[in-house]
């Protein structure tokens, strides 16, 4: 459970710092009295922000499947973490028709220099989060237990015996039975039905007569 808590955490960790940095300034354009900053989902077109939501949504998805989909996913995050990692590095520019776009959207300044900031870099380090996280759950995934297991043990529940199937429902007329009664009950565990007294039968109304002689009379007492 602690290898599965740190696992996740990098992972989440890795996701949401990344999410946050490809917000943030990875390139200012400075001129004359002019500051424009262009985000890291601007520099690379939506590319880091796309594979933060890819790390978040994978760590969530961990948390459902069972081995061989947690290493199906560990894989694809390790894929999205390289790749966090290398736009990090790569520090990749805004186009010059975007950062000339965005400036005149400000000013008429035409001389002006791109500097870089350090956020590129922190979203390397979380490319490096994310890769830690994938690797340790594809070497421990089957060990975690699927939190959706324990919904699988009630699948084996006691089922109702009464006949819903119309084919058991005629097999059951056809043998004279009530499909509607549980097995091994009846009419006779109804508590309404009352049932008749066991000692009021002919026998023993015959014995309750009195004896006659052989000539008719009765005898006497």
């Amino acid at each position: 459970m602690r290898g599965r808590a740190t696992a996740l955490a990098l992972l989440l960790a890795g996701g949401a710092l990344a999410l946050v940095a490809s917000a943030q300034p990875w390139w200012r354009a400075i001129g004359d009295g002019v500051s424009v900053g262009f985000t890291g989902s601007e520099a690379t077109g939506g590319l880091s922000q796309a594979l933060a939501v890819v790390v978040l949504a994978g760590t969530l998805l961990i948390l459902a499947l069972r081995a061989r989909g947690r290493r199906i996913v560990g894989g694809l995050l390790i894929a999205a973490g390289a790749g966090m990692v290398a736009l990090g590095v790569l520090r990749v520019r805004p186009s010059a028709d975007a950062v000339r776009t965005q400036v005149r959207e400000v000013s008429l300044v035409d001389q002006f220099a791109l500097t870089g900031t350090a956020w590129p870099w922190v979203y390397a380090a979380a490319g490096l989060l994310v890769l830690t996280g994938a690797v340790s759950v594809i070497i421990n995934a089957p060990r975690w237990r699927a939190s959706a297991a324990r919904f699988e043990r009630g699948s084996s529940a006691a089922r109702p015996s009464v006949a819903t199937d119309p084919a058991d429902v005629w097999r059951a007329l056809d043998a004279g039975e009530d499909p509607t009664v549980e097995a091994g009950g009846g009419a006779a565990d109804d508590p309404d039905v009352q049932k008749s007294p066991t000692g009021d039968t002919m026998e023993n109304a015959e014995q309750t007569q009195s004896p006659q002689a052989p000539d008719g009379n009765t005898r006497g007492k």
